[in-house]
């Protein structure tokens, strides 16, 4: 398996070296890599890499169930690149923490020994990223039901209306201490 990282952070991880780098350059296709492998590749066949801001390391020593167990730390919002919430160690390192079969901490505690280590800061950024990503969505979708008012052809538009649409576009700066679409609270309708 090999890893890109750039200030130990993950950007791609695969089980080939030149997908690897694909996905840690952000090169959508298989052509558009190719032809670039054409273009740093000498006449004598050899490849020489230009300065990259990652670095490409390949594990052998890691349980790859690992990734696995940091699923939730993986964003699929651009399938083909993932976005990694997970931090890389050069060596292996106490992770998270293994619980008894009842839940609670062993004494002495045990830790997963891994390269990978979920980062909840980034992870808990991105969901919230994602969750306004749905609420403007959802307050978009109010905001054109009532667009039809606001046009030239259309009678004026009543006061309430008028407030309703003005608290919509207020909404994200209003309520930006909210972490999910369930603690908003949605202007009436007139």
């Amino acid at each position: 398996m090999f890893v890109a990282h750039k200030s130990n952070q993950i950007l791609s991880i695969e089980e080939l070296e030149w997908e690897c780098r694909r996905k840690a350059k952000g090169i959508k296709t298989l052509g558009e890599y190719w032809a670039w492998i054409e273009t740093i590749t000498d006449s004598e066949g050899v490849i020489t890499y230009p300065s990259e801001d990652f670095t490409i390391v390949e594990v052998k020593d890691e349980d790859e169930r690992r990734i696995d167990d940091l699923m939730s730390y993986i964003s699929f919002g651009g399938i083909e690149f993932p976005s990694y919430n997970i931090k890389w160690s050069n060596n292996k390192v106490n992770c998270e923490e293994v619980l008894g079969i009842d839940g609670k901490s062993q004494s002495p505690k045990v830790y997963v020994q891994s390269h990978f280590k979920g980062d909840d800061t980034a992870k808990d950024a991105r969901l919230l990223a994602e969750e306004w990503t749905n609420i403007r969505r959802e307050r978009d979708r109010l905001l054109a039901e009532t667009d039809w008012m606001t046009c030239s052809d259309s009678p004026t538009m009543s006061e309430a209306n008028k407030t309703y649409r003005q608290k919509l576009r207020d909404l994200p700066s209003d309520q930006s201490s909210k972490k999910t679409s369930a603690d908003i609270t949605w202007p009436s309708k007139p």
